[in-house]
């Protein structure tokens, strides 16, 4: 069981049930047949083992947890470290992420969107098969350092946080090699630097709704290579 005390899940005449006695033990045979879990919307504060047990056993390789009242990664995902390939984690209130994240060896898909998140644990860096994040709609003052070390990474959607600055170095988004999607949209950037147009790994990338002029709406209406072109332009000889 989930160690949150009173808001954890508990067993009612066999039943997996929440704080509110919704039942939420999805049915095995789906998980079997989709190798999903999908516990969206039903007001989960936590999750139960039994839940885990029988999803391992079912070889779910997907967990959605979307929209639901989770505060941190559960503990009990650990137990599904090596089969795990995609997490939602989306529209919850998760502030916490746990270092043992870095235990999921096999993911390539992390959404945590529309959550209260203000960083991620160093040993998110360990995940180096992940190739989509998910970040938007949290907290985030800048993109944490241990992202620029997700060598796989190559879609990263972090708009509608409260990013100030670009890292476009070679220790920054620069390291990035498969990186081909960036948004940074709605954020806090007051200064696009001009070395990031020389990341032409980038073939999509979002940055309207900050309050740097230049480069001006024009060009970022006119789409990516224009950007990039444009900031290119502007690198000191």
């Amino acid at each position: 069981m989930v160690g949150d005390g009173l808001n954890s899940p508990r067993h009612q005449g066999g039943k997996t049930v929440t704080s509110e006695n919704q039942n939420i033990f999805p049915d095995k045979y789906s998980m079997r047949n989709t190798r999903i879990l999908n516990l969206k919307r039903v007001g989960l504060k936590g999750l139960s083992e039994d839940i885990i047990e029988t999803a391992c056993a079912e070889l779910v390789n997907a967990v959605s947890l979307e929209d639901n009242l989770l505060t941190e990664l559960p503990w009990e995902l650990h137990r599904m470290s090596e089969l795990l390939t995609d997490l939602d984690l989306s529209k919850n209130k998760v502030s916490f992420i746990h270092s043992f994240v870095s235990r999921f060896s096999r993911i390539t898909r992390i959404n945590l969107s529309c959550n209260l998140l203000r960083a991620l644990p160093m040993e998110f860096a360990g995940l180096q098969t992940l190739c989509e994040l998910n970040i938007s709609h949290n907290r985030f003052d800048h993109l944490p350092s241990c992202i620029y070390e997700l060598e796989k990474l190559e879609k990263l959607v972090a708009n509608d946080n409260k990013i100030k600055q670009i890292d476009a170095s070679d220790c920054g988004l620069g390291a990035l090699r498969q990186l081909n999607y960036l948004n940074l949209n709605n954020n806090d950037i007051q200064l696009v630097p001009p070395v990031l147009g020389n990341l032409t790994n980038i073939t999509k990338l979002k940055l309207s709704g900050n309050p740097f002029r230049q480069p001006r709406h024009q060009i970022l209406a006119s789409g990516t290579g224009a950007i990039l072109n444009y900031l290119r332009g502007r690198i000191p000889m």
